[in-house]
């Protein structure tokens, strides 16, 4: 009878312990997929029937982690760390975490140091635990991933998880070759991870149109191993929303029925107005939904609105919804660069305030990741500026374009500098100029363009600041008079100028008039200046 007691008990602890982390790795399976109030609902029940579980309630704390609200998470640490459970490594964890998000550094790191002294720096999930919290705002990233590397030399590792944070904090650091080489080792673990094979595909997602096909075979890949992978069919969603409205459709009614209901999911509904171009019925939608939702809805559609205004052509409602998105926005990740760039080129539109416009492109620019974008908006902006005949501004953009592009060409720079002489910068246009001439120092432009600068400068020519770059220039264009004369009439009368005023050498100013003549034979200022001259010579000296 004993016997059979104690088997039933050890049968009972069991079933209890498979029941345990078939909750968990279910609740982790919804945070992953973005279904945190599912698992937040899942494991509230769970720690009903075992309050005291430190598992329980640190997962449940992630699931408000993640979905943007630490203080809901540090509520339930509050509400659970009472008596024995004080100092439970784990929980000693996640409320560094939260510490890290409350901008004290040094407590969180008190408290990971404090849960690797209890478990005697042999336990995976610690290590990995300290890792995720360093994903947080305030974290450390490279702490977290030597954490994380101690993980993965203890024996008997095999958590998948440990090199997704990994991954994710590389992420952090913008080393997408540590995050790519982290997610594959994760595979290594686990081949089949949905989550792992869709993170490659965001790492080249954020690299360009040029890396299409390997991102869009990562998303296929991962729903491929989970079909109701909710992250990955929203970014296959997301890709085709603008390119191809059938599959945008196609995507999101998959999303759909494994996603969340609730105000982001009705904004992405009412979004598929817009990518059909029915952009009233999108601005009538959105309404809807603000209205009935009140505070709880979606900040999003306000976007939506602007985009939809924008497509029929009103830019101060285009703008005045943007600034009312960008005001109520939650979460700064859900602005992204081309919103910055739809409210400058609204605003331009109105032409009543360039600062606004001027402040909108620089946003877009902060917000982009990548060289290649950063150097479009930039080009757009100088255009928006040289249209507007806002001279100055212009070449201030310019100028951001050569700091910005690495690989500046010969016609950026000579823009820069020649806008800047428009603007009359005359030192900033010469030291440009100085760059292209140095650069191309058997072109016309660099020497042509300093000269004129300097002389602009040297206004009176007592200094002499224009006449060396001048005569370079002169060297250089008299090899095809044709095509450089109208230059070199400005360079030799300037020379003509400068030696008969400055060094009083009539003769020899008399000489560059003669040039002048020479390939333009009825200039007549040309012409009247030499004959003076010529009288000049000609008269008696006193």
């Amino acid at each position: 009878m004993h016997k059979m007691k104690l088997g039933l008990t050890v049968l009972l602890l069991v079933v209890t312990l498979h029941l345990f982390a078939q909750t968990v790795n279910e609740a982790k399976k919804h945070i992953h997929a973005k279904k945190h109030n599912t698992a937040k609902s899942t494991l509230r029940a769970a720690l009903e029937t075992d309050p005291n579980n430190p598992e329980l309630i640190y997962w449940l704390a992630q699931s408000y982690f993640d979905h943007k609200d630490p203080k809901g998470a540090k509520q339930v640490l509050l509400k659970h760390m009472g008596g024995p459970l004080g100092n439970n490594p784990l929980l000693l964890v996640a409320m560094g975490q939260v510490e890290l998000t409350e901008k004290n550094p040094n407590d969180a790191r008190q408290r990971f140091e404090t849960a690797i002294s209890l478990t005697k720096g042999k336990d995976i999930t610690i290590f990995t635990a300290i890792g995720k919290a360093n994903l947080e705002q305030g974290g450390d990233a490279a702490y977290g991933i030597e954490k994380l590397k101690l993980a993965t030399a203890i024996r008997g590792f095999k958590d998948p998880m440990t090199y997704i944070y990994m991954g994710d904090l590389y992420r952090a650091l913008q080393n997408g070759g540590g995050a790519v080489s982290s997610y594959e080792n994760a595979l290594l673990v686990d081949p089949k991870s949905a989550l792992a094979k869709h993170k490659i595909g965001k790492v080249y997602l954020t690299q360009g149109s040029e890396q299409r096909e390997i991102f869009l075979q990562k998303f296929s890949d991962a729903i491929l191993e989970d079909p109701t992978f909710t992250p990955a069919l929203y970014d296959m969603y997301s890709f085709h929303f603008s390119r191809d409205v059938n599959l945008a459709i196609k995507y999101f009614n998959e999303y759909k029925k494994h996603a969340e209901p609730g105000p982001a999911l009705d904004y992405e509904e009412a979004s598929l107005q817009f990518a059909s171009a029915n952009f009233q019925n999108a601005i009538a939608k959105s309404d809807d939904l603000l209205k009935s939702q009140g505070d709880s809805a979606d900040p999003r559609l306000y976007r939506l609105k602007a985009y939809s205004y924008d497509k029929l052509g009103d830019s101060i409602q285009a703008l005045s919804n943007l600034e009312i998105f960008f005001q109520k926005v939650k979460h700064p990740e859900d602005i992204n660069p081309e919103n910055y760039l739809i409210a400058a080129y609204n605003a331009a539109k109105q032409k009543t305030d360039p600062a606004k416009v001027d402040y909108y492109f620089t946003k877009a620019i902060e917000a982009d990741t990548t060289i290649e974008n950063k150097v479009d908006y930039t080009r757009k902006a100088a255009d928006f500026f040289k249209r507007s005949a806002n001279t100055p501004k212009s070449a201030e953009w310019l100028l951001k374009l050569l700091a910005i592009n690495p690989k500046q060409s010969k016609v950026d720079l000579y823009n820069a500098g020649f806008e800047h002489f428009k603007a009359t910068d005359y030192k900033r246009a010469d030291s440009l100029f100085t760059v292209y001439k140095t650069v191309y120092p058997t072109e016309v432009y660099g020497h042509y363009w300093s000269f004129r600068s300097l002389s602009a400068v040297d206004s009176t020519m007592e200094l002499g600041l224009a006449v060396t770059d001048c005569e370079k220039f002169i060297s250089i264009a008299e090899a095809d008079k044709g095509k450089n004369k109208n230059t070199l009439v400005t360079a030799y009368g300037y020379l003509a100028g400068y030696t008969a005023n400055i060094k009083k050498d009539l003769a020899g100013a008399s000489a560059f008039l003669e040039k002048i003549i020479e390939i333009e034979p009825n200039n007549q200022d040309a012409i009247k200046n030499r004959d003076i001259i010529q009288k000049a010579l000609a008269a008696p000296k006193k």
